[in-house]
C-alpha cells in the first residue's frame, strides 16, 4: 500500500499500519493520475492535484502524516494495483482515521439541509464508488468547493438518508454495514453509475466481504451473477433473491438472461430496502409449525447452487400450473436485535416468488412487482423440495456441481454403492 506523505509529498510503501487520512471525490474531466509524476515540480500544475494538496493541509492540520487519495497512491498503468485498489479500497477506507469528502459541485454557503441545496444533488452521490467510501469510514467530513467544511456523515445523517435511501443506522455505526440484509445493501446501490459498466458491481464488493477477479469486457449482468454466487457462499440470507424486475421489463421476458433466482443487476433490487431477512432460528420454529410436510420433517433455510440451477427447500403452494413459494425474508422495517437487522416473523409480510413449471424443473416469473404473503396467508404452504432451472448466462459462471455452498443446504446423498456403479458406467463408455 502507498502513502502519501503530508510533510514530503512523496510516496512511500508502507508495510506496517500506519495512521492515515484518505480523499474521497468524484473525478473531472480531464483530471489526471499523478503516481509516476509525485515529486516532481511538474505535478502541481497537473489537473486536479490542488485536491492532492488540500488533503495535505487537512491531515496536517488533524495531525496525520500520511494520506491515501487514489489520483497519486495507486498506478493506473499497472492492472496488479488496479485489481488491489478494487479489492482491498473498503477496506482501506474503513481503516482510515478520517475521510475528507471533497465535493466540488456544492455551495458553501447554502444549507445543505435545505431542500433545494447543491448538497443534496451533488453527482458524488451518483457515483458507483462512493458509496463504500461513504460507508465504510467511520469519520467523514464533507468539503464545498472552495474547501469550506459543510458538516459530518453523522451530523448530516438523516439528510444523507433521504438522499440516498441508506438506513441512518449505516451512516452512524459503520460496524453494523453488515449486518443489514443482503436486499437492503443491494438496494444502497441505485441510481449509481460508473464508467466501466463492471465498476458498477466490483463496487459494491466491499460491502458483502467479497471478492472477485477484475475482469472487463464480461459485461455487468455477468459480473453481477457472479457476485450473487459468492455471495450466497457466505451466507444463509434469501432476501438475495427477494428481487423484482426493473422498470419496464419483466423476468420472464429476455431481458432477464438469469432465467433463475438470481437478478441480472442492482436495479432489481431499487425498490427492496425495506426487505429484512429472517434469523434462522426463528425462520426454522415458524416452519416447523406450519409448514411442515410428509417427505420434509425438518426445514432447511438454504440454498444449493449447481451448475444446473438452484435446488432449494421452500414453504410453496400450488397456483395453476406453477408455485407461489416463501423466502426467509420479510417487507417492513429493520428491527435491530443486538446483532443483526431483521424481520419480526410474528407481524411480518413474508415475501413471495411465483414459480411455473417446464421440462427440467421450475423457473421465476414476476409481475414486475414484488409480492408479500401476509402471515395469517401463509399457513396454507408446505415444504417442497425445489430445482429452479439455470439458462446458459449462470450455467456459462461455470459453478461445480459437487460443491455445496452453504452450511444449511438441502444435500443429495447419495450411497457410494451407487456412485462406483455411476463411475464403472461412465468409464465403460469411454
Amino acid at each position: 500500500m502507498y502513502l502519501l506523505n503530508v510533510n514530503t509529498q512523496q510516496l512511500e510503501d508502507i508495510h506496517e499500519w500506519r495512521p492515515y487520512a484518505i480523499l474521497s471525490h468524484a473525478w473531472r474531466v480531464g483530471e489526471t493520475h499523478h503516481f509516476h509524476a509525485v515529486g516532481t515540480e511538474s505535478v502541481r500544475i497537473q489537473p486536479g492535484y490542488e485536491k492532492v494538496e488540500m488533503c495535505c493541509e487537512l491531515a496536517r492540520q488533524d495531525g496525520l502524516d500520511y494520506v491515501w487519495i487514489d489520483t497519486c497512491c495507486a498506478d493506473a498503468n499497472s492492472s496488479a494495483a488496479r485489481t488491489e485498489t478494487a479489492m482491498s479500497a473498503y477496506t482501506w477506507f474503513q481503516q482510515a482515521q478520517v475521510c475528507y469528502t471533497y465535493l466540488d459541485d456544492v455551495d458553501g454557503s447554502e444549507d445543505p439541509r435545505e431542500g433545494y441545496s447543491t448538497f443534496r444533488h451533488s453527482r458524488w452521490f451518483k457515483r458507483a464508488w462512493t458509496l463504500q467510501e461513504l460507508l465504510a469510514p467511520k469519520h467523514v467530513f464533507f468539503f464545498a468547493k472552495d474547501w469550506t467544511m459543510i458538516g459530518t456523515k453523522g451530523g448530516l445523517s438523516s439528510v444523507i438518508s433521504s438522499i440516498t435511501g441508506i438506513h441512518k443506522d449505516a451512516l452512524e455505526y459503520p460496524e453494523r454495514v453488515p449486518r443489514f440484509s443482503v436486499a437492503t445493501r443491494m438496494s444502497w446501490a441505485k441510481g449509481r453509475m460508473s464508467t466501466k459498466e463492471e465498476d458498477k458491481v466490483y463496487a459494491v464488493m466491499g460491502l458483502f466481504g467479497v471478492n472477485l477477479p477484475i475482469l472487463y469486457g464480461e459485461g455487468e449482468t455477468k459480473t453481477f451473477l457472479k457476485l450473487q454466487n459468492e455471495i450466497i457462499k457466505t451466507t444463509d440470507d434469501q432476501s438475495i433473491f427477494a428481487w423484482c424486475p426493473a422498470a419496464g421489463a419483466s423476468a420472464s421476458s429476455d431481458s432477464h438472461a438469469s432465467g433463475l433466482l438470481l437478478a441480472d443487476n442492482s436495479t432489481y433490487f431499487a425498490d427492496c430496502g425495506d426487505v429484512q431477512r429472517i434469523p434462522y432460528d426463528r425462520w426454522s420454529e415458524y416452519c416447523a409449525k406450519h409448514f411442515c410436510s410428509k417427505n420434509i420433517t425438518y426445514p432447511q433455510l438454504g440454498v444449493d447452487p449447481t451448475c444446473r440451477g438452484i435446488q432449494a427447500t421452500l414453504p410453496a403452494r400450488q397456483r395453476g400450473v406453477g408455485l407461489e413459494a416463501l423466502l426467509a425474508c420479510a417487507r417492513g422495517p429493520a428491527v435491530w436485535n443486538g446483532s443483526d437487522y431483521v424481520a419480526s416473523v410474528n407481524k411480518a409480510d413474508l415475501v413471495c416468488i411465483r414459480l411455473q413449471q417446464n421440462n427440467h424443473g421450475y423457473e421465476r416469473v414476476d409481475k414486475g412487482h414484488l409480492e408479500t404473503v401476509g402471515i395469517d396467508d401463509s399457513k396454507k404452504f408446505s415444504l417442497l423440495d425445489i430445482h429452479i432451472c439455470a439458462s446458459q448466462p449462470y450455467l456459462d459462471l461455470g459453478v461445480p456441481s459437487y460443491r455445496n455452498w452453504l452450511l444449511n443446504s438441502f444435500l443429495y446423498i447419495i450411497p457410494p454403492s451407487v456412485l462406483f456403479l455411476m463411475y464403472q458406467s461412465h468409464k465403460a463408455s469411454l
